[in-house]
């Protein structure tokens, strides 16, 4: 795996200032997920061989209701982004790329730069998680109460489906990671993950994921959670 996370952390970091965006209909990346994505127009082949080729930085950018007249130009996207690092990259012998993204940072949109690019590069800057000192011991207390509900379901749900979250939980000790890594895994809808992607509290989205994974919890037990995926 190229880069371990603080190589990739820093490589996302000192590419905000000129970072590359896939702008996407229905996807999002969240930090600490990963977003396998195919890669088949010629100015994304080129994005992708730019990066390969560079810092193996890619932001996934979502785009704004009523994209689909102007996707061939400059449509209107989302001012939170998803940036990460590409972990993996097969190229294909006609051109085209399969990739997995790794979610590293959010980050926030300032400007679009140079349009004379075949793909879209923007200007952006790191949007740091909001936890006020008083919340310490309820951020303590809403972590631990995650990890209990993912290993909870990595013990009901078939054929371990949930035991690599759960690993990953137990060796998370950052609040604000630890929320976006569980997020990543179990919000499905396009637009709860942007929702959540923008959400900078982190006692919020440990309360948030929380509550999804109760939910899933109560779903297995009745018999109708096998469509969660981990």
């Amino acid at each position: 795996m190229p880069g371990d996370e603080l190589e990739q952390q820093q490589a996302v970091l000192a590419a905000l200032p000129s970072l590359r965006i896939f702008p996407l209909p229905a996807s999002v990346l969240i930090p600490g997920g990963h977003l396998p994505l195919h890669i088949f127009e010629p100015r994304y082949r080129r994005m992708v061989a730019d990066a390969l080729e560079g810092d193996r930085v890619l932001a996934v950018a979502l785009l704004a209701p009523g994209w689909e007249p102007s996707y061939q130009g400059r449509p209107e996207v989302a001012k939170v982004l998803g940036a990460g690092f590409i972990q993996h990259a097969e190229l294909l012998p006609d051109g085209r790329f399969n990739i997995v993204l790794h979610g590293v940072a959010r980050a926030r949109l300032v400007r679009e730069l140079d349009p004379t690019r075949p793909y879209r590069v923007v200007e952006a800057e790191p949007i740091p998680d909001r936890a006020d000192e008083s919340d310490q011991a309820r951020l303590s207390a809403a972590s631990q109460g995650l990890r209990q509900l993912v290993l909870d379901l990595a013990s009901v749900l078939p054929d371990n489906a949930a035991a690599p979250l759960a690993e990953a939980c137990m060796r998370e000790r950052d609040p604000g990671r630890l929320a976006d890594l569980v997020g990543a895994a179990v919000l499905v809808d396009h637009r709860l993950r942007q929702e959540f992607l923008e959400e900078t509290r982190t006692l919020r989205r440990l309360e948030w994921v929380s509550e999804t994974v109760a939910q899933v919890l109560l779903q297995v037990s009745r018999g109708s959670g096998g469509g969660y995926v981990m």
